[in-house]
């Protein structure tokens, strides 16, 4: 007898927000983020989940998200310093979240919410 359902399908209703802050936790599990790193990914996610939405595309999208303006608003949403924002994005490009190119940032898309985010588990069988 199998233990195991072969699908259970756990449908999940967020605002677009909620929804990526909670995409994120589980998608970068692994990458063990700080509380105030996952805030600062989510509100750049959010932010440049906007402007693919809005057709825009690379490297414009990043130039964007990481202009003065959209910095200033991001870190006084989280109510953070500008030093304090800085300083998140360095963990941010080593866990591979953002990118440094032409001493420019740019947005790993790959981080990019889906609609589906299917989870695998397999039982390892255990020799005796």
């Amino acid at each position: 007898m199998d233990l195991l359902k072969d699908e259970t399908i756990i449908n999940i209703c967020f605002s677009e927000s909620e929804t990526i802050s909670t995409y994120l936790r589980v998608y970068l599990a692994k990458e063990r983020l700080t509380n105030k790193q996952l805030d600062v990914t989510t509100q750049l996610v959010v932010k440049y989940a906007q402007y693919v939405k809005d057709n825009v595309r690379e490297p414009y999208a990043s130039t964007l998200l990481f202009s003065t303006e959209v910095r200033k608003e991001i870190y006084t949403k989280l109510n953070i310093s500008a030093a304090h924002f800085t300083n998140t994005l360095k963990p941010l490009v080593d866990k591979g979240i953002l990118a440094i190119e032409d001493d420019r940032y740019l947005m790993n898309p790959e981080i990019l919410p889906s609609k589906k985010l299917v989870f695998n588990f397999k039982i390892d069988a255990v020799k005796k």
